[in-house]
């Protein structure tokens, strides 16, 4: 790891310096992966303020997908606002450079061009396995996965530029690593600890407050419901099937609750929305990586990413039969992870 230049454990001021050239001369596109998260958008806006503020090069930031969690849309509501959907950008093919941020090209969930000849980026940040990516060609790479969050990364290249996030972007920098590693209890690391703790006393704790305390829909409800009533257990394998999602990034929230479950090792929940069947997994312990078991359940039809205990996955129906795929999907998940109890529903059946 310390012998690859695209895994750096510091930024020194030659690789700003080509940093800085594959922006040049602007504007930047910054993208993400499709409905993204708190440390997807921090890192985005984190990014362009680097770019603004060392360099005077300017940025725009687009995203695919919905951003429909409740503390997701509090995060760019609230906290990077500079975010908005790639439809409103214009014709994205006449920016000079291409930035992706917490997602590589390749991986599957990043959609960067949709409707459009797929075009590689000139940077890339993130902090996911490089399983199933094409870098080939990228300018300037830095790719770590044993960094808890994406944007802490960003957050090591303003402070080695001697850029100081305001008060809304420190936030959004803390927030992104808080929810990636749960306040530093999955995956975080050295890096994320000391930019964490660094700026906790810069923080705008009221618009925290609202964002942890996003107020959730009804829809929301009614779904943890159905899961919890479609959840089966494989003795320390639980496994969720729900159908067709009111919103794809609801599988993570359900992943989180499920893989709380005594004496669980791994939590899968599966749903589609739009002719996707949409994965997340969650595992108790990083020993057998979740991007890898991801990767390997859905080998050969589909694509997937993560790192840790925690990953997501996609997988293109083509009019394939919803519940067939999902049966796919789990013998996969069943057989990776070596388990070969019969199922057993977690809740009793209703009378």
């Amino acid at each position: 790891m310390k012998s690859d230049p695209t895994h750096p454990e510091t930024v020194t001021a030659r690789r700003l310096r080509a940093l800085r050239s594959a922006a040049e001369p602007g504007p930047v596109l910054i993208m993400t992966h499709a409905n993204p998260d708190p440390d997807s958008l921090a890192a985005g806006a984190a990014l362009a303020t680097l770019f603004e503020r060392a360099w005077g090069i300017q940025s725009h930031l687009g995203y695919t997908g919905l951003v429909a969690r409740a503390e997701n849309k509090a995060v760019l509501n609230l906290l990077t606002p500079g975010w908005v959907p790639v439809e409103q950008l214009g014709n994205l093919e006449a920016y000079p450079a291409l930035a992706l941020v917490d997602a590589q090209p390749g991986a599957g969930n990043e959609a960067l061009f949709p409707g459009s000849t797929a075009r590689k980026p000139q940077i890339v940040i993130d902090h996911h396995l490089t399983v199933q990516a094409n870098l080939e060609g990228v300018a300037y790479l830095d790719i770590r996965p044993d960094v808890g969050a994406t944007v802490s990364i960003v957050y090591q290249h303003m402070e080695a530029a001697g850029v100081q996030p305001d008060v809304r972007l420190a936030t959004a920098i803390f927030y992104g690593i808080q929810s990636d590693t749960q306040g530093l209890s999955r995956g975080g690391t050295a890096l994320d600890q000391e930019i964490y703790f660094k700026l906790v006393s810069s923080i705008d704790r009221e618009k925290l407050a609202q964002v942890e305390q996003a107020v959730w829909p009804r829809e929301d409800f009614q779904a943890f419901n159905s899961g919890l009533e479609a959840s089966k257990i494989f003795g320390e394998v639980v496994i969720s099937y729900l159908g067709a999602l009111h919103r794809p990034d609801f599988l993570a929230e359900m992943a989180d609750m499920l893989i709380r479950l005594d004496n669980i090792r791994a939590a899968l929940c599966m749903g589609y929305y739009a002719g996707v069947m949409y994965l997340s997994l969650r595992t108790v312990s990083s020993e057998r990586d979740a991007g890898m078991l991801i990767q390997k359940t859905v080998s050969s039809i589909g694509k997937a990413g993560g790192h840790g205990t925690v990953a997501g996955g996609q997988v293109w129906l083509l009019d394939r039969d919803t519940t067939e795929v999902a049966a796919e999907l789990q013998q996969r998940f069943l057989e990776v992870m070596e388990e070969k109890s019969s199922a057993e529903p977690l809740l009793p059946a209703r009378s």
